[in-house]
């Protein structure tokens, strides 16, 4: 649908945007100022509607940098309930069993526990918001680890016409080790001499 739609739109507000360069650019008077109005004016008003996400990107990608970080507080080093002899974390392998992958997953459950904390908005051009997650040790209550993820649903126009895609910024901004599944071996790493995580 955006297709037509929206390549039509753009086509409209760039034909626009030149033709108010145009109109502005003959109101001055001489020529020399007359061509930096048009050159200037005509990309300005076309990127305007997007102005905001623009600014925002550089933004939000500091935000981002600010995402990828994982503060670990404490561990528990567990062995072969959650990891093969050679030290491979059992729940990545895809082939193992659904029953042997839930028993391992209820253990798991057992052991850390994950609270995801309230969206709270940041400082920004357009709306940015973030939830904090904290992990914690289950028996004794240990917080053993934080982070954030971030998430925008871009500027105005975004909002507006796409709902949930954004022209120039990305939706959501986490940290690698969550991307790549690696917290609860970060939270729980491997060691052969524990006879099991219970």
């Amino acid at each position: 649908m955006f297709g037509v739609l929206g390549f039509g739109s753009i086509g409209i507000w760039l034909a626009l945007s030149a033709w108010v360069a145009w109109c502005a650019g003959r109101l001055v008077k001489p020529i020399w100022l007359k061509v930096i109005v048009i050159v200037m004016l005509g990309p300005l008003l076309f990127v305007a509607p997007v102005g905001d996400e623009l600014i925002s990107k550089f933004q939000f990608e500091r935000y981002c940098k600010e995402a990828e970080e994982v503060k670990i507080y404490g561990t528990i080093p567990v062995g072969e309930d959650f990891y093969t002899a050679d030290g491979k974390w059992k729940l990545a392998d895809t082939s193992l069993p659904m029953e042997e992958r839930n028993r391992i997953q209820a253990e798991l459950n057992s052991i850390i526990r994950w609270e995801i904390g309230k969206d709270a908005g940041v400082p920004a051009v357009i709306p940015i918001h973030y939830h904090e997650t904290k992990v914690f040790e289950v028996k004794a209550g240990r917080l053993l680890s934080t982070h954030r993820i971030y998430g925008t649903r871009g500027g105005l126009i975004s909002r507006s016409v796409f709902e949930r895609a954004s022209f120039f910024v990305k939706p959501q901004c986490l940290p690698r080790l969550l991307r790549e599944g690696y917290i609860e071996q970060a939270i729980l790493p491997f060691n052969g001499s524990v006879g099991g995580a219970k």
